[in-house]
């Protein structure tokens, strides 16, 4: 159980920028946080978990959050089980190096040395690493995710850094779509492959740029329409089974990502991709415009063995899985080699984004 008493401090100090999800007025946090006008009640003293998604809630938006947390259960929850202070801040070396060796959106479209003061939000926590490694270096992190288990292991991480970094976070329970604070609130909102799972990605789109004040910035990964990975593996298993003939696509391509649940039977209900043009078209109110590609593996071509013949050849060739991955893929991760880098450049699965909020003219 995780109690919220001991994040007064961090709930004041950001409560100004946060709203109501029903009616969007000011929120108040004395015993318990309320809405000043509705007097619906977020704070939960029993899991330590502040909810701020709407009080009405679609069954799909139910369906992302049961997906996620099968996913987490898989993934995450015996890490959890046994993480503390010193092993995460072990394992965020190691997963800042990952990151570098990966050429990750974490640490070049994000700039980790720029940090510090700056106000973060990250939408899509997952189980917290990366909102962990921004706030050890520095970021005053909000972290926000749909999915309960989700929410509680990123305050896992934010507790267990607390004092020992000179940023601090917290996590909030909310929905991409109708986020709950003010206009103009972050300098950063960061969202590494998340945004394309929403029931409605341009809505949440549309709320980034809403929260991030004149020159703030959206660091954002996508999935790219134009790789290898979606014209080799995803559509012809959509052609096969038959769903791309009968389910809108964000639908059949959510049953081919992500994996399979194995606790709780809801299946991924959406994922979408984007060509350039189609996601110059969804950032269309954004400026300065940055867009790289990257996320190729070989073990992306439909060869069958091909991802255990990768890391045979990987081994014998003394490259070994990377324990950086255990913080956000739940277990070691082998990444790219420098013909897989290259080639991911031009046919990578993932959309790198860092786009500018307008400058408010005088």
């Amino acid at each position: 159980m995780q109690s919220f008493a001991h994040r007064s401090e961090t709930i004041q100090n950001r409560l100004a920028r946060w709203c109501c999800p029903d009616c969007a007025s000011r929120l108040i946090f004395d015993t318990c946080l309320h809405c000043e006008s509705c007097a619906r009640q977020f704070s939960d003293e029993q899991t330590g978990m502040i909810d701020l998604t709407p009080s009405q809630a679609s069954e799909n938006k139910n369906k992302i959050a049961t997906f996620w947390g099968d996913i987490y259960k898989q993934w995450y929850a015996s890490d959890d089980a046994t993480m503390t202070m010193d092993r995460l801040r072990q394992e965020l070396g190691l997963l800042k190096d990952l990151f570098r060796k990966r050429e990750h959106l974490a640490v070049i479209e994000m700039q980790l040395d720029q940090l510090t003061g700056k106000h973060v939000l990250e939408i899509g926590s997952g189980a917290g690493g990366h909102s962990a490694l921004f706030a050890a270096h520095g970021a005053q992190m909000t972290s926000i995710d749909i999915t309960p288990e989700r929410v509680m292991s990123t305050n896992l991480k934010f507790d267990l850094l607390r004092h020992s970094v000179h940023g601090d976070g917290i996590a909030l329970r909310a929905d991409a779509e109708t986020l709950p604070f003010d206009d103009h609130s972050f300098d950063i909102v960061y969202s590494n492959g998340v945004l394309h799972h929403t029931e409605n990605t341009n809505r949440g789109i549309d709320e980034v740029f809403r929260v991030l004040k004149p020159g703030g910035q959206a660091v954002l990964m996508l999935y790219a329409r134009s790789s290898a990975f979606f014209w080799l593996m995803l559509l012809p298993k959509g052609i096969v089974r038959g769903e791309a003939f009968r389910l809108p696509e964000a639908e059949w391509l959510g049953r081919a990502t992500e994996g399979a649940p194995r606790f709780r039977g809801e299946r991924n209900p959406y994922t979408r991709v984007y060509n350039r043009a189609q996601l110059m078209q969804l950032l269309h109110k954004f400026s300065h415009i940055q867009l790289r590609k990257s996320a190729f593996t070989i073990s992306q071509l439909p060869i069958p063995g091909i991802q255990r013949e990768r890391e045979r050849i990987l081994a014998a060739l003394g490259h070994r899985p990377h324990e950086g991955g255990r913080l956000i893929y739940g277990s070691p991760f082998t990444p790219e080699t420098s013909l897989e880098l290259a080639l991911g450049r031009h046919i990578g699965f993932a959309w790198n984004i860092r786009a500018q909020k307008p400058t408010e003219r005088a």
